[in-house]
């Protein structure tokens, strides 16, 4: 099957990484892809190059993308001829509308975002009345954000699937590759290293990140914090982080086209949020053999760390607690390999590439011509 992925940007977000792994995936069953971004090509692009996979940027402009829909179309249309099957990920009402010709009856929108907080609901039911007119499925990675869509537009249930995010958990690095990748990041070998990864954007909480990393190194004078990524928020945190109780602790390492290093090297993985659909960072930590402490309010990862990792991840924020969790597993590394180990066969089984793979490749057959 020769398959078309129109998909938002190629920044390294969560989303768009996932998308990859699929791909992926996806190509080890024969399968065969070209990918077209809304948004000029981004810092997933060379990622994609080893893939294999072309791809194309564009201009996003005006509202919406409007003023770029005419060059959508054409690049649509370009590529109407080689696919069999197409591929949306995630949500953007102009390309939507753009579809019309291109692979009738094996359309597939992959969902990753949540709903509450983002756009308007008449906007959100916009969106899916269009959808359910050119989608024959409609895929979300977390019961969470179907259930909010369906409660959007109840129209979309039927053809409404959660498919969880492909991921293939590596083997639990040997001591020798804890060492190196500590050494690789500079850090020393003995040290209590807690990281998060991802934008630094206001749901993320990453001023909990920081007040939790406070009371954890007033108790544990070896603990390091490391946060990976960049946003809008930088500048406050690296503020924050210069304060008296955290000088000299904390370590923001920019955007990372590789987060191995920062899994070796850690020891637990700290991750608060007010809203996310199916964070991808917190289930790649887990598949290290990493615990995910923390805590977030709206998002569907309690699924996949309810089952993984009970009573781990708060699901309300408390500084308090929290910091006492992670002062007690950088103290106890037995309880951590245990909890780690746990949670990352319940991930290899949860997000094994070749079912989520056979998933997709399930709806993107010909059935249900539209």
């Amino acid at each position: 099957m020769r398959i078309l992925n129109v998909i938002q940007c190629t920044n390294l977000g969560g989303m768009e990484r996932a998308s990859l792994a699929l791909m992926v995936a996806l190509q080890k069953r024969g399968h065969e892809f070209r990918l077209v971004s809304l948004n000029p090509l981004g810092a997933l692009s060379p990622l994609l190059a080893v893939a294999g996979i072309p791809t194309e940027g564009m201009a996003y402009r005006g509202p919406g993308g409007a003023w770029a829909w005419p060059e959508l179309r054409r690049r649509l249309r370009g590529q109407a001829d080689w696919a069999d099957a197409l591929l949306m990920t995630g949500h953007n009402l102009m390309a939507i509308a753009a579809l019309s010709g291109v692979c009738p009856g094996r359309r597939v929108l992959a969902q990753h975002f949540h709903h509450t907080g983002v756009m308007a609901s008449w906007k959100w039911r916009l969106v899916y009345r269009l959808a359910a007119a050119r989608f024959g499925a409609i895929t979300f990675p977390s019961e969470f954000i179907r259930r909010e869509a369906v409660a959007l537009y109840p129209s979309i249930g039927q053809r409404s699937h959660v498919i969880r995010l492909p991921l293939s958990p590596p083997e639990p690095p040997t001591p020798s590759e804890r060492l190196a990748a500590r050494a690789a990041l500079g850090l020393p070998a003995d040290a209590r290293v807690v990281v998060n990864g991802g934008w630094l954007i206001p749901r993320k909480r990453w001023d909990l990140f920081l007040e939790v990393a406070a009371k954890v190194a007033s108790a544990d004078a070896k603990a390091v914090f490391l946060i990976a990524g960049d946003g809008p928020e930088r500048p406050g945190l690296e503020a924050r982080a210069g304060a008296p109780d955290l000088a000299g602790r904390v370590r923001f390492l920019g955007w990372q086209t590789d987060m191995t290093p920062l899994y070796k090297g850690a020891d637990v993985f700290l991750f608060h949020a007010d809203w996310d659909a199916f964070p991808l960072a917190p289930q790649e930590a887990m598949g290290y053999g990493l615990p995910v402490a923390g805590s977030a309010t709206n998002t569907g990862i309690h699924e996949l760390t309810d089952e993984a990792q009970p009573g781990l991840l708060l699901k309300a924020h408390d500084v308090a607690a929290v910091a006492e969790q992670v002062t007690s597993l950088l103290a106890d590394p037995v309880r951590r390999t245990e909890i780690g180990l746990a949670a990352r066969s319940c991930l290899s089984r949860i997000g094994d590439p070749a079912t989520v793979a056979l998933q997709y490749e399930d709806l993107l057959a010909p059935q249900g011509a539209q």
